[in-house]
This record gives structure tokens, C-alpha cells and sequence, in this order.
């Protein structure tokens, strides 16, 4: 059985995609219906910010082709704001809200921490007790100090997956805790805009862990071209 791969870009509402990626004349409104016919998942953003309507959710699902996935960034609220102390009815609410709006097309919840949460015990435990138990909860840290044995065990206990990050100035490396591999390019050395040349995809692809049910990998340099590009090199590489 091959393993499945979902890849994409962190958003898909780009203006500078305009007559680029979207074909001239395309009305904003049928953006991702096209993007679904070029890719086979992508990372809501928006969530982020915003808790989006139940009635958006479902014209999300019912507009994109029959396998697409979402992975759906949890509110800054529970990340930023409560830095998921106390966050397990907050999150519960919003899960449920995303679940009946996307149905079968979700894939995982991205919990994105900043950078000013820190690794520590309490820390730790905020995050054991507040994100449910399951490989779909991905959990994605901004600080070096999150890259340690002690997180590593707890999240692989609990079956909860560990983010993988391309940051510039963050000295990552690879951590595997569930059967489900989750990868995001934020673009290095620029933030949002420097582009992956395809020897540096290749080295990537070649240090993804074996044995993986899924490997959900995606593009966050969208400001210019480099996202979707990426993602598409990405998904020839795989096919070969």
C-alpha cells in the first residue's frame, strides 16, 4: 500500500497569484475550486485570525474535487491568547464547529505556538492536557528549545504530531511521534518569499521518515510565485 501524500500551500487567497497561478479572468470567488484541480490539499489560514462561518465551511468542502483535504490552523486565541492554558473547552468548540462544516475533507488541526512559548514542564503540560489525543492535532513550535527527547516521548505517547519546520534561524531537525508526517516551508533565508531550488526539495524528500500513513507537507513562501511552484516540484518528485 503507498503511503498518501497531501501537498499544498498555506493558503490559497494570493492576489499576486492572479494571471499567475489562476488563469486570467478567473473571479476570486472560483480560486479554490481551481487550486483543488492542481493540488489535493491545503492549510486554512484564515482560522487563524478569524472563527470562520459554519456556511463558509461547507461551501469550502462542496466547491473542491473529491479526495482534497484541509488542515485547519487553530485559532490565535487558544495559541497566542490563552497559550493553550485552560484551552481544552476552547478548542473542543472549535474542532466541533470545523468538523461539521468540513466533514470527511479534514485532514488535521494545526496548532501553531509563538515563538515566546518557550519548552518547559508547565509549558508541556498545558499542551498534554488541552489538545486531544490524536494523531490529527498537529502541533508546530517556533522555539529551538521544543527540539528535545522529553517532548518527543510525551507527544509520541499521546499520539499527537509533531510539526516539522523549514524557519530561517531555526536549527531544526526532523522528529517523527505519530504515523502521520507534517511538514511546513516557510521560506529561507527570506521569510514567506525565498524559494527552494529542486536539489534542496530532493535532499528533503529524501530525509522524510519511512513507514509514514501520510505525509502532509506544505508551502508557506506564498507572497510571490515560490509556494505554488515548490509544491508543484514537490509532487513530481514523489511520483517518480
Amino acid at each position: 500500500m503507498h503511503p498518501q501524500y497531501l501537498i499544498g500551500c498555506s493558503g490559497y487567497y494570493y492576489p499576486y497569484w492572479r494571471n499567475r497561478f489562476y488563469p486570467a479572468g478567473l473571479a476570486p470567488v472560483n480560486w479554490l475550486e481551481y487550486y483543488s484541480s492542481v493540488f489535493n490539499s491545503v492549510e486554512l489560514n484564515g482560522t487563524f485570525y478569524r472563527t470562520p462561518k459554519l456556511s463558509d465551511l461547507v461551501k469550502y468542502a462542496r466547491v473542491t474535487t473529491p479526495y482534497f483535504k484541509f488542515s485547519v490552523k487553530m485559532s490565535k486565541y487558544i495559541t497566542h491568547v490563552l497559550k493553550m492554558k485552560a484551552a481544552r473547552q476552547s478548542i473542543t468548540d472549535f474542532q466541533s464547529l470545523i468538523r461539521e462544516g468540513l466533514g470527511d475533507k479534514l485532514a488535521h488541526f494545526l496548532f501553531q505556538l509563538p515563538p515566546s512559548v518557550q519548552f518547559n514542564e508547565q509549558n508541556m503540560e498545558y499542551i498534554m492536557e488541552s489538545i486531544p489525543h490524536h494523531s490529527e492535532n498537529v502541533v508546530e513550535f517556533r522555539h529551538i528549545s521544543w527540539w528535545n527527547p522529553v517532548i518527543s516521548r510525551a507527544l509520541k505517547k499521546a499520539g499527537i504530531t509533531f510539526c516539522n519546520v523549514n524557519f530561517p534561524g531555526l536549527a531544526s531537525y526532523f522528529i517523527q511521534t505519530s504515523d502521520l508526517f507534517y511538514l511546513r516551508f516557510h521560506g529561507d533565508p527570506e521569510l514567506f518569499k525565498s524559494s527552494y531550488s529542486e536539489e534542496q526539495l530532493k535532499d528533503y524528500y529524501k530525509l522524510f521518515p519511512a513507514h509514514c500513513d501520510q505525509y502532509s507537507i506544505y508551502f508557506n513562501n506564498t507572497f510571490y510565485e515560490a509556494g505554488y511552484k515548490n509544491a508543484q516540484q514537490l509532487m513530481d518528485l514523489t511520483k517518480k
